[in-house]
């Protein structure tokens, strides 16, 4: 039976929860930097605030939406149609005519077409999407009503303005933005029972019509918890000044210190982050960027064979400048939601051809000034321990299921380390030197892998 695009989408989603996405409100405070648009279609480094919220839910599995809309639905209606065609997601524009009344009652429009556990969060907030992780590994066994929270409120931008709550154990047993004493910070991203429903229902008769009032309802036979988000990453964007700071929020995010070299951490990051800024607004892919990092290595590694200072010491800055732009393409696939196991893999193969064209056009160069068979055994010994350095970590990871040995050693085999090296060796007017130098220092760091696994064996 032939299944169609719809149909494969509606099959997956029925085993994941779907997504409601508030996006009714006006958000005056932020018309002085979207043009008067709706604030669902505020752009943040590249991307409107609406599809970073539903591609950030499709990270986890959502592929059924329920955005609610209302300040000028005329328009957020069509640009979600053409949100799903593009996402390949299943979209359903609900229109709610008393937006005014409060968030609350934007919740309740979804009530029609909601009746198993669901995500409730808010279009202007930016998050890791591991937090709707945590919420799904906490809600397995329970019926309660789920809110993800921030531990750490010296961490929020604007905590004056931020909704509070206090905690009993993890049963939220207060929730407001008033709140004197609390335990934690609402980051606005829930999963929710069709319960709430009817207490929005309870608290609207009441005249309330906020989602704080209804989930005081569920307070009430403690049917509200909280699920503490660690230090992952959100950001809730109201104002001019909350915009400009989540867009430095988002690309610091990018960081991933774990898995960087020192170099990288602290000189590459600062700079690829600049760069990535203004490219995730370009058409250009991380593949091509990748493309782009291995072509301005092929330039500098030719500029190396000149075999004259002066382009020595730019080819060592031209090395470094490929160097960080092939940051940028993990960097770019992350912020516009597109990383994948090819493009991770394809990096990796214009790194080893970059590294081999560097080390040639480095030994050549030392060739004409010292004519001598030996230059190239150096040049063997060093590419094997740039290569075997990357082999070795991947093997690792293959053999052993987790993350290479870091340290001092583990540094020594880092890509980032070996080319500010030869730069500076270049700077020097030492460039063949240093790749020897830091060719050594990556066979050292490979031995010690190896130690370490066989260790681990043991």
């Amino acid at each position: 039976m032939h299944m169609t695009v719809e149909t494969a989408i509606k099959a997956f989603a029925s085993t994941v929860p779907p997504a409601v996405i508030l996006a009714a409100g006006e958000g005056h405070r932020l018309n002085g930097v979207n043009g008067g648009m709706p604030k669902p279609l505020t752009p943040v480094l590249g991307m409107t605030l609406l599809e970073r919220a539903i591609l950030s839910c499709k990270e986890v599995g959502v592929l059924e939406f329920y955005v609610v809309v209302g300040y000028h639905a005329h328009i957020l209606i069509p640009y979600l149609s053409t949100l799903e065609q593009k996402l390949s997601v299943l979209i359903k524009p609900i229109e709610n005519p008393n937006w005014r009344e409060g968030n609350g009652s934007s919740a309740l429009s979804a009530a029609p077409y909601i009746n198993r556990p669901f995500f409730l969060l808010m279009c202007d907030h930016l998050f890791d999407p591991a937090i709707l992780g945590l919420l799904l590994a906490a809600g397995k066994n329970t019926s309660d009503c789920l809110l993800a929270v921030d531990r750490h409120p010296d961490h929020v931008f604007d905590l004056e303005d931020a909704t509070k709550t206090r905690l009993d154990g993890d049963v939220i047993v207060s929730i407001g933005k008033n709140e004197t004493l609390f335990d934690a910070v609402d980051t606005g991203l829930f999963l929710c029972q069709p319960s709430l429903f009817e207490a929005l229902r309870v608290a609207g008769d009441k005249g309330l019509h906020s989602l704080s009032a209804g989930f005081a309802e569920l307070m009430r036979s403690r049917e509200f918890r909280a699920v503490a988000i660690g230090e992952l990453f959100w950001f809730d964007v109201d104002t001019p000044k909350s915009l400009s700071r989540a867009k430095r929020a988002l690309l610091q995010n990018l960081s991933k210190p774990d898995e960087d070299g020192f170099i990288a951490h602290y000189l590459n990051r600062p700079v690829s982050r600049r760069i990535s800024e203004l490219l995730v607004r370009t058409p250009i892919s991380p593949n091509g960027i990748s493309l782009m990092s291995f072509a301005i290595g092929i330039v500098g590694a030719v500029m190396f064979c000149m075999g004259e200072y002066t382009w020595t010491i730019l080819a060592g800055l031209v090395i470094q400048l490929a160097s960080i732009v092939d940051g940028c393409d993990g960097e770019v696939a992350r912020l516009r939601f597109q990383s994948s196991r090819f493009g991770g893999w394809f990096d990796t193969i214009m790194d080893r051809y970059a590294d081999t064209a560097v080390v040639a056009g480095v030994s050549f160069g030392y060739w004409l000034a010292h004519p001598h068979p030996a230059v190239w055994l150096g040049a063997i010994f060093a590419l094997t321990g740039f290569i075997m350095a990357s082999y070795t970590k991947k093997e690792f990871m293959i053999r052993y299921q987790s993350k290479p040995p870091g340290g001092l050693f583990g540094r020594l085999i880092k890509r980032d380390l070996r080319i500010l090296a030869i730069m500076l060796g270049a700077i020097a007017n030492l460039p063949y030197e240093i790749m020897l130098l830091v060719g050594f220092l990556s066979h050292v760091g490979i031995g010690w892998m190896l130690l370490k696994g066989h260790k681990q064996v043991q």
